[in-house]
């Protein structure tokens, strides 16, 4: 019911898709194909939730939160000078407000912890969702309320009934993170591929920093759409200039991305007071034009597409059922050929339906050489890491550098675990296109939808406790050192010096004795240093080491996840084909048994059938117009089968 009353404010083009998949799924329903009508049940479930996901993401109090208020005009973000946001917070749509949080259950934080008896090793933990009232959400999302994140909330979700996130739009308000190389950030990056688009958020009291900057690269090369936003507008009157330098930043480190400036204060007096000026003044219209007309739009388009592909994928089969019978009943001459030709595309359903089928054979080798990639591209990413660590450590001081090490460790190595989550996926969509060539022209409308999961799970169950203890030495300590090696030179020089009749203390000694004690000084200082170096390898070795071991795991899980897909998906779909001939076969055979009179009667219902199937493809065609190519090959496909048919009976 939600979702039918969620449709009513869909756009037209949404409408459209809704209206043409219904119309396949009543042809599958009066045809007496469930299984047809099955699938496209699920394109209609995409309509009537096509969810795309905004992350606002930023350095700590920069005003995140209050764009998040100010865009939906609601109070969902808490908002304060002490407030830091600790957990994420999903805002959507619905009519009545809600909100839950979700916790991360415990055995989650064990990435090697043994499956329950009975469970699914290649399950990931499912967090415990609880509903909260939505004036409560403070107290799960601040750092005041939940320090250190003591009550393991892993996010929470809000619902509100606002008309920008009608259509699907979902707004994540990430946490601060207090310094975008830090491991926060990491977990952040890890999150960026299951993103639409990502709002980026700084304010108007500098230009982007350093951090700033990489944090864009890194987020633009993730995600398909980024939009810088320059908040606090109001606060700072050199904004202007603030603008301008980003500006060139962004374009010097090729980053191309739209930058827009709001007032979040501007933009709530407005929309209190009803000031249409003021609120245009606010620079929020823009944005939110941004948000409908560029992510939205796209992300609608996509769905959009992928309902027509199911449409016309189903028309194509109900389409062959009937042709199939036509030419039967048009020249009875023909209908035994029909049958034959028929007969044997039973037979090669009936093959894709085996469990020693071609198409599994080839998922299977194929999904043993993805993970021989897979594991090869991890290892040679992590072994990338570990050099250019020995080398940045072996060329500072851990006691200076550490922190900022460890900054650049955990992000280079989120990175690179998502990269490598990108390749899988990549790679999973190359293999469902070569399992499909073995259906032949049936598999040329076949498209997999692979379910990925949040490799910002995996990011946060790795333990990232790196720390060492890396002090330089203190005065107290050199001067220690000094007065050892003074001590040790002037005895073994005093001594020597009296055995020829000199003092055991002379200048020569003394001066020896200074010497050496800025020796020994040097050389433990260079101890030390190479003591803090091994120390800092060793750390990062044991990070990487663990990374290793929990993403492997994890990536071996997840192929299993995408071979199952994958087969459940094609068996499936070999089940459709051979529902498809076995009717084609009896319709052909009822046709061959019939007399005149039936012929005639079943052709004019069979050509009714036929007209009714290409209206429901043309309009399926009209909702994606790329996928022209796609129609034009069911209709060659069509019109070979029915060539088949008259060749076989010319022979």
């Amino acid at each position: 019911m939600a979702g039918d009353q969620n449709a009513a404010a869909r756009s037209a083009a949404v409408q459209k898709a809704l209206s043409v998949v219904n119309l396949g799924v009543q042809a599958a329903a009066a045809y007496k194909r469930p299984d047809l009508a099955s699938r496209l049940g699920m394109a209609k479930k995409r309509l009537l939730d096509p969810s795309f996901h905004v992350f606002v993401v930023g350095e700590f109090k920069q005003g995140k939160s209050s764009l998040v208020n100010a865009l939906l005009n609601a109070p969902v973000c808490p908002v304060d000078d002490d407030i830091a946001t600790s957990a994420p917070t999903a805002v959507r749509y619905d009519e009545e407000p809600k909100a839950a949080v979700l916790f991360r259950p415990p055995e989650a934080d064990n990435a090697s912890a043994s499956p329950a008896p009975g469970g699914d090793a290649d399950e990931r933990p499912e967090p415990i969702r609880e509903d909260i009232p939505i004036e409560k959400v403070a107290e799960f999302v601040t750092e005041a309320a939940n320090p250190v994140n003591e009550r393991r909330v892993q996010s929470v979700e809000v619902a509100i009934p606002r008309k920008l996130l009608a259509d699907g739009l979902v707004i994540v308000d990430t946490p601060g993170v207090g310094g975008l190389g830090s491991a926060h950030s990491a977990a952040t990056i890890g999150a960026l591929p299951l993103a639409d688009a990502v709002m980026f958020v700084s304010d108007a009291s500098q230009e982007f920093t350093a951090p700033e900057l990489e944090f864009l690269q890194t987020a633009r090369r993730m995600c398909p759409n980024v939009v810088c936003v320059l908040t606090k507008v109001d606060f700072y009157p050199s904004w202007r200039k603030i603008r301008d330098l980003n500006l060139e930043h962004l374009k010097a480190r090729g980053i191309n991305a739209p930058l827009m400036c709001v007032s979040s204060a501007l933009r709530i007096h407005a929309l209190r007071n009803n000031d249409r000026d003021l609120n245009q003044e606010s620079g929020f219209p823009a944005l939110v034009g941004y948000l409908q007309s560029e992510i939205a739009t796209n992300a609608e388009t996509l769905t959009v597409r992928t309902a027509a592909s199911d449409v016309l994928s189903v028309t194509s089969q109900l389409q062959s059922q009937f042709e199939n019978e036509r030419q039967a009943l048009n020249n009875p001459e023909d209908a035994k050929a029909v049958v034959e030709n028929l007969t044997q595309l039973q037979a090669k359903a009936n093959r894709l339906r085996g469990s020693a089928s071609k198409w599994q054979q080839g998922l299977s080798d194929g999904v043993m050489d993805l993970q021989t990639d897979l594991d090869h591209d991890l290892r040679g990413r992590l072994r990338q890491v570990m050099k250019q660590a020995d080398e940045a450590i072996d060329a500072s001081d851990p006691a200076e550098t550490w922190d900022d090490f460890q900054a650049w460790l955990y992000r280079r190595v989120a990175e690179d675990i998502v990269h490598n989550y990108t390749f899988l996926h990549a790679r999973g969509d190359e293999l469902a296109l070569r399992v499909a060539e073995y259906f032949g022209e049936d598999g040329g409308d076949l498209t997999v939808h692979l379910e990925m999961l949040n490799p910002t799970d995996v990011v946060a169950s790795i333990d990232a406790n790196t720390e060492i203890q890396a002090e330089k030495m203190g005065l107290g300590t050199q001067g220690l050192a000094a007065m050892r090696g003074s001590y040790g030179g002037m005895l073994m020089f005093g001594m020597l010096g009296n055995m020829a009749g000199l003092a055991l203390a002379n200048p020569a000694t003394i001066v020896i004795g200074l010497f050496m004690g800025r020796k020994a000084l040097r050389d433990e200082k260079e101890r030390q240093l190479q003591m803090r170096r091994n120390q800092a390898k060793q750390a990062h070795r044991k990070y990487t080491d663990e990374v290793s071991f929990v993403v492997g795991k994890d990536s071996r899980d997840t192929m299993r996840r995408i071979q199952r897909q994958l087969r459940d998906f094609f068996s499936a779909r070999a089940e459709e084909l051979h529902r498809s001939t076995q009717e084609s076969l009896a319709a052909a055979q009822q046709a061959a048994k019939s007399d005149q009179a039936t012929r005639q009667q079943r052709l004019r219902d069979v050509k009714a059938e036929l007209e009714r199937i290409a209206s429901l493809r043309k309009r399926a065609v009209e909702l994606a117009p790329e996928l022209v190519a796609a129609d034009t090959a069911g209709r060659k496909a069509s019109a070979k089968t029915s060539a088949s048919s008259a060749s076989g009976r010319t022979g």
